[in-house]
């Protein structure tokens, strides 16, 4: 196969709801085959599927790396969309279990390879990693949560200068622009996935990635509160009335709220650029600028309200950040205790005779 590639996404994200997870849409649910990686901290699940993903990059197969979003150095599943085949990690905190076992899902639980009685020594300790670490991610969701309160009155304000008919305007002209000429049948598809996480190293977005090779880039810019959401929502709904399979990625600050629509039949992509991700408008296909749906006037005399709340969103959402690298910083002490207590030889194995099975997937096709 010709034009192999890695294409990066966040399956879940740290949001002020806790850890959100969207592993359903990892693969589909008439997968050939998902094999799901139990074991705890350091058992080298991450490893095992990256090497996975590189045997099958080089035989020419697209893969897909699902990033942590609180390591995103780290893997939390791996799928060849070609097969039809993942592999995911079904460890806390996104617990994930067989749903068709035999048939579809199985075990692979790396666990087997540690050596039980060297971690009970450990135990005190590792008690006590786990109980911080919970402590510093629950710290971190309390601050998102302060964030996005701040954030939707943020927000309020902005919405107290729009103008509606305005907005109305644009979201009609770019489903007309986007859907010209459509007239297919059925209803389509939509898998829910991030493209941007709050980790230990900030924000990161692999908004570029799941962007690749889609000529047709419309920006979406504007400050919060102006419809951005609620354009990339009516595009969204549009496209799946007309029966179009279509991607949607997610806020972490919001996890239902839209900030990017991927629409690969029509190579199309409607891409969200604000802080802290903001894109590149020197290629788009068009930019649309929400904030011409703003009354000036209005906005002018809510400076010191906005103000405030930008202010204060930045301050809470890098408190935030602050917990979690704290929270991963706890994490690599805890590994500590697992790494040098665990058989690798058993798990090199084990890698071996998951690949050859994945192999002999690929012969059968």
């Amino acid at each position: 196969m010709a034009g192999e590639k890695i294409k990066h996404v966040f399956p879940g994200g740290n949001t002020p709801q806790g850890f959100y997870s969207y592993y359903e849409y990892v693969i589909p649910v008439n997968a050939t085959r998902i094999f799901l990686l139990k074991g705890g901290p350091g058992v080298g699940k991450s490893t095992f599927m990256k090497k996975i993903g590189q045997v099958m990059l080089e035989r020419g197969y697209n893969i897909e790396h699902h990033h942590c979003s609180s390591d995103p150095n780290s893997l939390d599943a791996l799928v060849i969309p070609a097969l039809n085949i993942a592999l995911i990690d079904g460890t806390s905190p996104h617990i994930v279990d067989p749903k068709h076992p035999g048939c579809v899902d199985e075990i692979l639980n790396l666990g087997e390879y540690w050596d039980e009685a060297a971690l009970i020594k450990h135990k005190a300790a590792i008690l006590y990693y786990t109980k911080e670490i919970s402590r510093s991610f629950q710290r971190a969701y309390r601050m998102l949560t302060a964030a996005k309160a701040v954030y939707d009155d943020w927000e309020a304000a902005n919405s107290e200068a729009m103008i509606f008919s305005r907005a109305n305007e644009k979201i009609a002209a770019v489903i007309t622009n986007v859907f010209s000429g459509v007239n297919t049948v059925g209803y389509g598809k939509n898998r829910k996935l991030f493209a941007s996480a709050i980790t230990p190293a900030g924000p990161v977005n692999y908004i570029d990635s799941v962007s690749a090779g889609i000529p047709f880039r419309y920006i979406l810019t504007g400050l919060p509160g102006t419809g951005k959401a609620t354009l990339l929502a009516a595009v969204a709904a549009a496209a799946i009335a007309k029966g179009l399979d279509i991607e949607t990625y997610y806020c972490p600050l919001d996890p239902q709220k839209i900030e990017h629509v991927i629409i690969p039949s029509l190579d199309t992509a409607l891409l969200t650029s604000t802080p802290p991700h903001n894109l590149s408008a020197s290629e788009a296909a068009a930019t649309i600028d929400m904030n011409e749906c703003l009354d000036q006037t209005i906005i002018d005399k809510l400076t010191a309200v906005t103000d405030y709340d930008r202010t204060a969103f930045w301050e809470f959402f890098g408190k935030a950040g602050s917990y979690i690298k704290e929270a991963k910083k706890l994490h690599d002490e805890l590994e500590k205790f697992y790494i040098p207590n665990i058989n690798f030889s058993g798990v090199d194995e084990l890698w071996e005779n998951t690949l050859a099975r994945i192999v002999k997937c690929c012969e059968k096709q």
